[in-house]
């Protein structure tokens, strides 16, 4: 903290004191303001920042796949009398001892009467069930275990949506083929959450439109078909695009990734193995089929296969080297862009099958399961060799194998899972939650990756991406002990024994993390959040040589008030503070104020965010989730100096239609890197939603 008030004294721009006396007034505002109506449960958009705010190994794709989770079940809320621990675990609301909970107190006590009851299950307190039943009811209508699947093609919910945007100026080389448009489409429908199909369109601004390279239309099409609870027999069934998972990810994670966040004991992976995709990510998912089967009342099969092209880097051959194969790729792309000439040439480059199998044995407290899975390419992937990546994967098969256990004892409960790569490096991940009293929930989790350890699709929780070079222990902590009070803590200490890019020898790091949050009622709360980050890497000092010491903290304050029925004000301030050993201290400030106002029996609503930023350089860059539209995704990162708004409005024309739009406009006076713009830069979306 006395890193923070140091920052006070310093002589600072007009700019920066302004901004901060403007932040700290709208904070000090909405604590006065009589607070007697009733608010709405957290919002999605903080859920979201939660999971996703530093976490290096989340993608775009993970945030669309976590927020397209959470629309199927607000539009179609999980009952829970009849949810199974795969769907809670689903929902990525619960950790797994409140899931546990959950499911023994229905076993003994029966169904649920009224969501009051759910105040009676060891470990949730009245936040988590706010949360939980923005999403889930207790109120079951007319069960559909029973009715025919066939039953569910026409009838159940469905939705079409269509989006258009324009950024300006445009963001992106002036050789790209199409014009500055960005473009989707998606119907999907939904019966009772058993059956689900969809087709989805998409086009980034600069690709093609029906033109050049994409004379078809669209530059990325999906389709997908998934069954649950087909029949005894059958528990899942995927055709078309599909998301999998098997153990804690050391072989298999193409889903939602959790890793360090504010949801300091959400880090086990669970759920279903395999999954819907309806996302518009075009790059973390499988294309084909898979299937998970019941052989008895305690084992099942998860079998899985995907064929598909992917965006890669190919080299051309080595004409002086006759023993060189004729094609070679260097890389994976993964950004989705097929706007200039450079980057149609790696579309759909190389040709990736992928095929799955896992076993799993349940009992009472837990299960144990045994995972395969293999890779093909059909040409040998042979990036670039350096000291820092000779143990990674080279050629174009790759086989791994694994054992994943779950085993819980009263409020004890133990995870994890070891895995085996086919040049016989072995990774190794294994956790343990408790509760010691209703109040609080540990959790500790040790990770031991060897350098040499190969797979591809491997996302554990872990530090860096990927399952290798890394030893480290996670601890966390949730405790709600004093009423309207609820502190999250964790710790995270790692080493990389081998090399990494940006480091020249065997390197360390840890981070802490703090957030305490205090609700007053059901219209006010206020959190106070540190997190400090500490990493090696090389100096870039002539007299200080080696690695250094890179550090990284940040404070934020927030705010969300509801202030009458209709309007809801949030308000943030935060910090950040970047130091390298042997040079300056750098500082970075972000504040905005928003209102989201939702005026009772009114057609229209919509969201106003105004905010300033000044960051020194690009190492102190503040991020900032927005509210964007329906199944968009925002979390800019702002640096330099400058301002941004944003507007967005919804108008519910009838019961089956929605319009959407959002108009954004960053004022850049300052860019802190050789490629950062200045000026204004703004953005501009439409959507049209129907619902029948």
């Amino acid at each position: 903290m006395m890193l923070f008030a140091a920052f006070f004294t310093q002589k600072i721009s007009c700019f920066r004191y302004v901004a901060r006396l403007l932040a700290f007034f709208s904070i000090c505002l909405l604590a006065a303001q009589p607070l007697s109506a009733q608010t709405e449960d957290p919002s999605t958009g903080e859920l979201l920042e939660n999971f996703f705010r530093d976490n290096e190994q989340a993608s775009e794709s993970d945030a669309q796949l976590f927020l397209e989770n959470l629309e199927n079940y607000r539009a179609r809320p999980l009952d829970l009398n009849r949810a199974t621990r795969a769907d809670l675990i689903d929902l990525r609301l619960l950790n797994e001892l409140q899931v546990e909970n959950l499911l023994a107190y229905r076993e003994k006590l029966g169904p649920f009467l009224s969501e009051h009851e759910l105040q009676a299950i060891p470990g949730w307190d009245i936040s988590d069930i706010r949360r939980v039943l923005m999403f889930a009811r207790v109120n079951a209508d007319l069960d559909t275990r029973n009715t025919r699947i066939t039953k569910g093609f026409y009838e159940g919910d469905n939705e079409i949506l269509m989006r258009w945007l324009r950024p300006v100026p445009v963001n992106y080389s002036a050789n790209a083929e199409g014009k500055p448009d960005g473009w989707a489409f998606r119907y999907r429908h939904n019966f009772d959450n058993r059956l689900r199909f969809g087709f989805t369109a998409e086009n980034d601004p600069g690709e093609a439109f029906f033109a050049k390279s994409n004379k078809n239309g669209f530059d990325f099409y999906s389709a997908h078909l998934f069954v649950q609870n087909l029949n005894r027999s059958v528990r899942a069934l995927a055709l078309g695009d599909y998301s999998a998972r098997f153990g804690q990810g050391l072989l298999l994670q193409t889903g939602f990734s959790p890793g360090k966040s504010a949801e300091t004991t959400s880090i086990m992976r669970g759920g279903r193995k395999i999954n819907a995709f309806a996302a518009f990510g075009e790059t973390f998912f499988f294309r084909g089929a898979a299937a998970t089967v019941a052989l008895s009342k305690n084992l099942e099969v998860t079998a899985l296969y995907s064929n598909r092209r992917r965006d890669g880097n190919v080299l051309l051959p080595d004409t002086t080297d006759l023993d060189a194969p004729e094609i070679l790729f260097s890389s994976l792309q993964t950004s989705g862009f097929h706007r200039t000439p450079s980057e149609i040439a790696d579309e759909k480059a190389i040709r990736e099958q992928v095929g799955g199998l896992s076993a799993t044995y349940f009992w009472k407290n837990g299960h144990i399961s045994a995972n395969g899975l293999s890779i093909h390419y059909e040409r040998p992937f042979a990036p670039a060799l350096n000291y820092y990546n000779q143990f990674v994967f080279r050629g174009q098969d790759l086989t791994g194998v694994s054992l994943d256990y779950n085993w819980r004892r009263r409020n004890w409960l133990f995870f994890g899972e070891t895995a085996r790569s086919d040049n016989g490096a072995i990774a190794s991940l294994n956790g343990l939650l408790l509760s010691p009293d209703r109040h609080v929930t540990l959790t500790a989790l040790h990770r031991h990756f060897p350098k040499d350890y190969q797979s591809v699709w491997a996302t554990p929780f872990a530090e860096t991406t990927g399952a290798v070079n890394e030893q480290g222990l996670y601890l966390g902590a949730d405790i709600r002990y004093i009423r309207r009070w609820q502190i999250n803590l964790y710790a995270d200490v790692w080493r990389h024994p081998w090399l990494r890019f940006g480091t020249s020898a065997p390197s360390q790091g840890r981070e802490f993390l703090a957030r305490v949050l205090w609700t007053k009622s059901r219209t006010f709360s206020v959190y106070a959040l540190w997190q400090s980050e500490v990493k090696e890497r090389d100096s870039d000092v002539e007299d200080v040589p080696g690695l250094v010491e890179n550090r990284r903290d940040r404070l934020r304050l927030h705010a969300i008030a509801k202030v009458s029925p209709a309007v809801e004000l949030r308000s943030r301030v935060e910090w950040t503070t970047f130091k390298v050993e042997g040079l300056d201290r750098s500082w970075g400030f972000l504040a905005f104020q928003e209102a989201v106002v939702r005026p009772l029996g009114s057609p229209i609503s919509g969201a106003l965010r105004y905010a300033l930023f000044d960051t020194d350089n690009f190492d102190t860059r503040v991020f900032a989730f927005e509210n964007d539209l329906v199944s968009a995704i925002s979390i800019p990162a702002f640096s330099g100096r400058g301002s941004r708004f944003y507007l967005n409005l919804q108008w519910r024309v009838t019961d089956w239609l929605r319009l959407e739009g959002r108009f954004e406009q960053t004022n850049q006076s300052q860019a802190v890197t050789t490629s950062g713009r200045t000026g204004q830069l703004r953005e501009w979306k439409l959507q049209a939603r129907m619902r029948w």
